[in-house]
């Protein structure tokens, strides 16, 4: 048995299996910086629309239920995903993820330019006055942004594992840039109360009003997601560079030629579907590596010299996918379960409930608590998936109590937004110091587990259990995202407050 072979049978990938020197080497900072730069567009407009939030619950008419509107608008938007996902399996060689991210950057970019003129545009809905432009334009960017999650890591499945890390290093600054972005634009203080006159509609006098006024931030909404869009431009021209670049696409590895000892040196068979689908050598056969052009025919291939079957062998370390664990891969085996168990429980919070009530559990601590809740929660996202590149762990005990420890912050939140607007400590600093850091935490810690998860699955079943972690991903926040708007806007479990009562 050749040294890659047994490489094979214990598959690692990244820092775990080469060390930093290694990794470096073998791992093309083109590929991984357009791969980053190409993963930015994932998340970045929805993200956007997240940190404004403590801008536009003062101004916009849903108030502090805001944000459980938009989060059940995003999950609606899950079509999006079931919708391809269908598309894919009735018209698999018609429907190409390469495409299919060109339509997800567009309608993105074509999103965040409607917002930056109509964000704050209202209209009455059914007898109530409703931000129908945001909460319009926020289902065209949750559309996209849901089906980048089985579109951009079944596309990934094509490079080792390092490029996947640049992958979900992209998506950490889908959060991070509009985090930061949110910072130099200003943390919120609280309003002055200002005393006024209220009239009627003839113009007459009829009354006293104290109303809050609020600081102007640095720059305005408008700017912010004008800011957007610049980005997602980039993200697209970062991902033509990845897909059509010759330099660039060559780093492929969807492809292995498989080669019988009699054949070497006569003729080449055609790798079998299970083979083609996922990039993989027969155990039993020598291989020869070809790179794959996804615009060309099925039967083009480009040969590689020595040096670059050589180098390939030397990736088989940090290689996502094994023909052991794709042919062994099943949602049914028990550590496949508690993964995809763990994966909907935790999307369930931090994609549906706790979005929807830190408005409740938060904003009763003043304003400053909420800004830098939301904000940092956003920053501690791409934080906890760089400290992921260098603390790997796939032991599913320790994913547990990860998760479970974010459960017990997760319960925090919820019983403060329960007993809003007079939660313990809401005029103690040590209220606001508590609220926030729970939060941020928990995100962080989430982020983590998400990851390490979905890298795992990676590990076990290629594409086919990247495609799971995605669906499971979409399915586990809508159910959250329904639970928590009927128990916010139909029970109307949870209170908010005048800022000048």
């Amino acid at each position: 048995m050749t040294s890659s072979m047994a490489i094979y049978n214990q598959p690692q990938t990244g820092l775990e299996a080469m060390g930093l020197k290694e990794y470096l080497r073998n791992t093309s900072v083109p590929v991984f910086l357009a791969v980053m730069v190409f993963a930015i567009a994932s998340w970045i407009d929805l993200n956007g629309v997240w940190v404004e939030i403590p801008l536009m619950v003062n101004v916009l008419p849903e108030g502090w239920a805001l944000p459980s509107y938009l989060v059940i608008i995003t999950q609606i938007a899950n079509v999006g995903p079931l919708a391809y996902t269908v598309a894919k399996k009735l018209a698999p060689r018609r429907v190409q993820e390469w495409w299919v991210v060109y339509v997800i950057i567009g309608v993105g970019l074509v999103a965040c330019l409607l917002l930056v003129f109509f964000w704050d545009e209202t209209s009455v809905v059914g007898g109530e006055e409703h931000s129908t432009a945001l909460l319009v334009l926020t289902l065209f960017l949750a559309l996209v942004d849901c089906t980048s999650s089985v579109v951009f890591l079944p596309y990934m499945a094509q490079y080792t594992a390092q490029y996947l890390n640049a992958l979900y290093v992209g998506e950490g600054l889908s959060g991070l840039i509009p985090g930061v972005l949110g910072i130099v634009q200003g943390i919120g203080k609280d309003p002055t109360c200002v005393n006024g006159t209220r009239t009627d509609a003839n113009g007459t006098e009829v009354g006293h009003v104290v109303y809050p006024v609020y600081d102007p931030p640095l720059f305005s909404v408008s700017v912010f997601f004008g800011i957007l869009c610049v980005l997602l431009f980039a993200s697209g021209f970062a991902f033509t560079l990845l897909h059509f670049h010759p330099r660039l696409r060559e780093h492929k590895v969807s492809r292995i030629v498989v080669i019988t000892a009699a054949a070497a040196g006569t003729r080449k068979s055609r790798p079998s579907p299970e083979e083609s689908s996922s990039g993989i050598d027969s155990p039993s056969a020598s291989v020869e590596v070809h790179s794959q052009d996804t615009t060309a025919t099925d039967t083009d291939t480009t040969a590689v010299d020595a040096k670059t079957i050589q180098k390939s062998q030397s990736l088989d370390g940090i290689s996502s996918i094994s023909s052991s664990n794709i042919d062994s891969f099943s949602p049914k085996s028990l550590r496949v379960v508690v993964h995809l168990m763990l994966i909907g429980w935790i999307n369930a919070l931090s994609n549906g409930v706790l979005p929807s009530i830190q408005s409740y559990s938060c904003l009763p601590y003043g304003n400053l608590a909420y800004n830098l809740s939301v904000r940092l929660s956003i920053l501690a996202n791409p934080l906890a998936c760089f400290f992921g590149l260098f603390v790997r762990t796939r032991s599913t005990v320790a994913f547990v109590v990860l998760a479970a420890i974010g459960t017990v912050f997760s319960a925090y939140h919820v019983a403060m937004a329960a007993l809003s607007p007079y939660p313990p400590l809401y005029d103690h600093t040590a209220g606001v110091v508590l609220v926030v850091s729970t939060f941020v935490l928990l995100t962080a810690i989430f982020s983590y587990v998400k990851m390490s998860i979905a890298i795992a699955l990676s590990h076990r079943g290629g594409a086919r259990g990247l495609l799971w972690c995605g669906g499971v991903t979409q399915v586990g926040s809508c159910i959250g995202a329904i639970v928590i708007f009927v128990l916010v806007n139909v029970a109307k479990l949870f209170e908010s407050k005048d800022p000048c009562a």
